[in-house]
């Protein structure tokens, strides 16, 4: 599972927000930092493989800044469907 977390966010905000980290958790959760200034919602469905580009993600109507506070999304269809969280703080 992909979890996309700002460049800002402490140690302990992750652990508020996604549980205690422990082993087992870190090895099947993938943790992204991002800059919010800098990317929008089409790089983070880039990132995790939904669109080929971020320019087709745009095109489908992702070209719209990453909401602030803490959300999940549930994208894609079938086989490429995915789930991921979001901390902008």
């Amino acid at each position: 599972m992909f979890h996309f977390i700002t460049e800002n966010v402490k140690p302990k905000d992750i652990d508020l927000f996604f549980g205690p980290l422990v082993d087992d958790i870190i090895e099947d959760d993938i943790f992204i930092t991002f800059d919010p200034d800098k990317w929008i919602m089409a790089h983070l469905l880039h990132h995790i493989g939904i669109f080929k580009s971020i320019t087709q993600a745009r095109k489908n109507g992702w070209d719209k800044p990453i909401p602030k506070g803490f959300n999940f999304f549930d994208v894609g269809k079938k086989a490429k469907k995915q789930t991921f969280y979001v901390l902008n703080i």
